[in-house]
C-alpha cells in the first residue's frame, strides 16, 4: 500500500487474507508532515514509514507479550495504559465522516476496553501515570485528554475517573489538578 500524498512511497503491506502491516515513526513536527512518508533506505528504495503524532508517547516503556500463535511468538507491545490514554488523543484527531468515523469510534471502544481492563486488575497507579505524563506534555496534549474522556461511554469514563481519584489517594495528588 502506498502513501495517499506519495503514491511512490510503499508504507504498508497486506497479504491475502487481509493481515496488514504498517510502517509508522513518530512524528515530532509539524503537523503538515503528518500526510507525507518519511523515506526509510533501510527498508528498501521505495520503502517509507507514516508519521504519526504522538507515537513516541505510544511507544515509550513497552511491554513484553505473546502474540497467540502456535505455541506463541514472543512481541514487544505499547504499555496497556499508554495505549488506553494514546487512544483517547488520537480519537480527537480523526476526521469525521466515513471510514474516520469508524476509526474515531473503534478509538473509543479500545480506550474503554482497556480502561476497564486496567481497573478490574487494579492498575490505577499506572493508568494515572499515563495519564499524568500526558497531561504535563502541555496544553494541546490536556485539551485532547479532556474530549477523548468526553467521547468515552459513562461507564468507562467513570471508571477512568475512579482510577484517578484512588490513585491520587495512593500517590498524594489531587486529580483535580488533572483534569478530574
Amino acid at each position: 500500500m502506498t502513501n495517499r500524498n506519495d503514491p511512490a512511497r510503499i508504507v504498508a503491506f497486506a497479504n491475502k487474507a487481509g493481515f496488514q502491516i504498517e510502517f509508522l515513526t513518530p512524528n515530532r513536527s509539524k503537523a503538515e508532515y503528518q500526510d507525507h512518508a518519511t523515506i526509510m533506505p533501510a527498508l528498501g528504495p521505495h520503502m517509507g514509514a507514516q508519521p504519526l503524532r504522538y507515537l513516541d508517547y505510544l511507544i515509550r516503556e513497552p511491554v513484553r507479550a505473546a502474540l497467540l500463535h502456535g505455541a506463541g511468538v514472543p512481541v514487544t507491545v505499547p504499555r496497556p495504559e499508554r495505549y488506553a490514554v494514546h487512544k483517547l488523543i488520537v480519537a480527537t484527531q480523526r476526521r469525521t465522516g466515513g471510514d474516520y468515523g469508524v476509526k474515531r469510534d473503534k478509538d473509543i471502544s479500545q480506550a474503554g476496553e482497556l480502561t476497564e481492563a486496567v481497573h478490574m486488575k487494579r492498575r490505577w497507579l499506572d493508568l494515572a501515570e499515563a495519564w499524568i505524563e500526558a497531561w504535563e506534555r502541555g496544553p494541546a496534549w490536556r485539551e485532547a485528554l479532556g474530549k477523548g474522556r468526553a467521547m468515552l461511554p459513562d461507564r468507562e469514563r467513570g471508571l477512568l475517573v475512579d482510577c484517578m481519584v484512588r490513585a491520587g489517594r495512593e500517590m498524594d495528588m489531587d486529580p483535580a489538578g488533572y483534569g478530574f
